[in-house]
């Protein structure tokens, strides 16, 4: 049986994942500009396939060391559902998952980097899985927007906003029937993280209020991209 257990921010440990994320998405991106049309598809194909293996080689190395459950080791939290689809829309763009990634999986992934909680213990290998999908979530949209030129539309905040209701409602019913706490709908998370406030179930009202201005905010900062100058 393991224990979550929780990366202190500003340790070392924290800096050198937040970093290295940084420096690796930032280099992803600069390339993708750079390279030509079929060699940024073939960047592409690598990087969506990466996130997927990522998370069926955590799903095999937790299995290996017998500590897979069903209650805490299905991709269904939000960053585990939106690291899958980031590989995904790497494979294949589309506009719903690349708006979904931009408004609502990017702030997810950024509160799970500033403040991440390992629900399987700190082993190395899921340590690095850990950056490596909270990173991919986050710097997708960006490359969809940056290299791809896609741009998000007018009224996608209301239909995320209302994904995410639909979205809760379903992991809050997996939950009640598997006792389970994804998406932390059951109780609250160990971590400290300044949007859970409050007991259960008031801090969850917290969560959909804060989840509203981060889907309001990243719509407005990425309509407000323009095309690179290259």
């Amino acid at each position: 049986m393991t224990y979550p257990s929780i990366i202190d921010p500003l340790s070392f440990y924290w800096w050198t994942g937040n970093i290295l994320s940084l420096l690796i998405a930032i280099i992803i991106i600069f390339l993708g500009t750079k390279i030509p049309p079929d060699k940024r598809r073939i960047l592409m194909i690598f990087i969506g396939f990466t996130l997927i293996a990522a998370e069926i080689t955590q799903q095999i190395y937790l299995m290996r060391l017998d500590i897979w459950s069903l209650k805490t080791s299905l991709p269904i939290h939000l960053c585990g559902l939106s690291g899958l689809l980031a590989g995904m829309m790497m494979l294949k763009p589309n506009q719903d998952g690349f708006e979904f990634l931009a408004l609502i999986g990017t702030p997810g992934a950024i509160h799970g980097l500033l403040t991440p909680q390992l629900n399987h213990g700190e082993m190395t290998l899921l340590i690095i899985k850990y950056y490596i999908s909270h990173a991919g979530i986050i710097m997708v949209p960006l490359f969809i927007a940056i290299v791809l030129g896609y741009r998000i539309r007018k009224n996608a905040w209301f239909r995320i906003a209302l994904a995410c209701q639909v979205l809760i409602l379903f992991i809050g019913a997996t939950n009640y029937l598997i006792n389970s706490n994804y998406m932390y709908l059951s109780y609250r998370p160990i971590v400290n993280n300044p949007i859970v406030v409050g007991p259960w179930p008031w801090y969850i009202l917290g969560f959909q209020f804060a989840g509203l201005i981060h889907i309001l905010f990243f719509q407005y900062a990425y309509r407000k991209m323009r095309p690179l100058p290259f």
